[in-house]
């Protein structure tokens, strides 16, 4: 068997049914490269009083040491388990080798940024905005916010992450990449919400203008940007400033 069990956003937020299936298990992998979090893998191991293996990308997406089909195994992973391809990908070779699945579910980003205010049926395509270099500039995540903004459709954009050094892009450097797109296709950027942390105790929503928010102090990842688009009335009385 193997489960995919969703650790949530916080070292708590981890369902009973998540924690009776880590018990069951021979063994617990966690995949470390989709999302930063607020504790350690230690503080998980002493929660959870478990030893967990650490797995990198190569080895979650190629070499799979977690098939193994005589064993009762558990692969952590950040968030939901079913909020990345990778992870679906994992479910459909698992059962071309007949190996038995169980998905554990819990709390993601997608559904924690209705903690801003913004309605979620009323979200559009979300996006990733990736790290720039001087010869890789990838636009293709500003062609959603159009496609989102020509309905009135809120944005979600992920923060690339770089798992070498354990860097998130920041809010600030997002903006800036997304005002210079804006400047070359006379796209319009008024306000955005920078998140910071969402569904832990230090969280922080800030709803601004964009220059305002590349100034603010957002503190330690997880970073994501939510760029709104037409706002109802609640939406506008419970959005913080």
């Amino acid at each position: 068997m193997l489960n995919l069990v969703g650790l949530g956003l916080s070292l708590k937020d981890i369902s009973v049914k998540g924690i009776e299936a880590i018990n069951k298990s021979d063994e617990v992998y966690i995949e470390s490269y989709t999302s930063l979090s607020d504790y350690t893998i230690k503080e998980l191991e002493s929660f959870l009083k478990k030893e967990i293996k650490i797995l990198h990308r190569s080895e979650v997406e190629e070499e799979k040491p977690f098939f193994q089909k005589d064993k009762n195994i558990t692969l952590l992973i950040y968030g939901d388990p079913l909020s990345a391809t990778t992870h679906t990908e994992i479910l459909q070779e698992a059962k071309k080798q007949n190996i038995k699945t169980n998905i554990i579910q819990a709390v993601s980003i997608f559904t924690a940024i209705a903690r801003t205010g913004l309605q979620l049926y009323k979200f559009g395509k979300t996006a990733s905005i990736p790290f720039w270099t001087e010869n890789y500039k990838p636009e293709s995540f500003f062609d959603l916010l159009e496609q989102n903004a020509s309905i009135g459709a809120h944005t979600l954009f992920l923060l690339d992450l770089n798992p070498k050094d354990n860097k998130f892009l920041s809010i600030k450097e997002a903006l800036e990449v997304l005002q210079k797109i804006a400047e070359k296709r006379n796209f319009k950027l008024t306000k955005a919400i920078g998140c910071a942390r969402l569904g832990l105790e230090s969280e922080i929503i800030k709803y601004d203008t964009i220059e305002n928010l590349k100034k603010h102090d957002f503190g330690k990842a997880p970073f994501c940007l939510i760029l709104p688009g037409k706002l109802n009335f609640s939406e506008e009385e419970f959005i913080p400033n």
